[in-house]
């Protein structure tokens, strides 16, 4: 049987290890600038939301847990970088610099599904010319954090600067690494050997 064709058994599925993740860490992002109430709620409904949807991958992918923890990680991901962008807004909402931060996430997130593959790819040969991309995607990041920095150095709450930025970071970082997760295993190990036929995301 095929390492992508393991079995997993609701035990094995980590959906309340991974619920239990979602929910602190929106939690705990919403003190950050200062803390709101309703964003907390918001946040514990949005990790709630994602429990059917692990449950629907478990029923669909039980007998394939690469393809299932895959989908899993997708949704955590996606979610981990909603909470973590949201203290940066809160801190520039108003200002042109709200706008700018949302044009710039809509804008990786499309760029980072069109070239998942190519992606992918540079994860498993990182000394192709891909893995070289991803570095300087990943410079690009830190150097766009150090702009932000410069940025919010004019803002009300300088005590939520550092935490805030970090944040933001990792929430770059994961817009950018996530549709790699909806690339099937099979054409993962397709890429591992050396066919890089653009076939898509699916």
């Amino acid at each position: 049987m095929a390492a992508y064709q393991q079995i997993v058994n609701f035990k094995k599925s980590r959906v309340i290890q991974t619920y239990i993740l979602l929910a602190f860490l929106g939690f705990i992002t919403s003190f950050v600038p200062k803390e709101s109430c309703p964003l907390a709620i918001l946040n514990e409904i949005l990790a709630l939301l994602a429990v059917p949807m692990f449950l629907v991958f478990l029923g669909r992918h039980k007998h394939a847990s690469k393809r299932y923890f895959s989908l899993l990680s997708f949704v955590m991901m996606i979610e981990m970088a909603i909470f973590f962008v949201e203290p940066i807004l809160r801190i520039f909402y108003g200002s042109i610099f709200f706008w700018i931060e949302i044009v710039v996430l809509i804008f990786l997130g499309i760029v980072s599904y069109r070239i998942a593959e190519n992606v992918a790819l540079g994860f498993i040969k990182p000394g192709s010319k891909f893995g070289l991309i991803i570095y300087a995607v990943c410079g690009a990041i830190i150097g766009l954090g150090a702009i932000v920095y410069r940025i919010t150095l004019g803002a009300e709450v300088p005590d939520a600067f550092p935490i805030a930025i970090i944040l933001y970071l990792f929430s770059l970082m994961f817009l950018f690494i996530c549709p790699i997760m909806l690339i099937r295993p099979a054409r993962v190990e397709e890429l591992s050997q050396g066919d890089n036929k653009h076939k898509g995301v699916n």
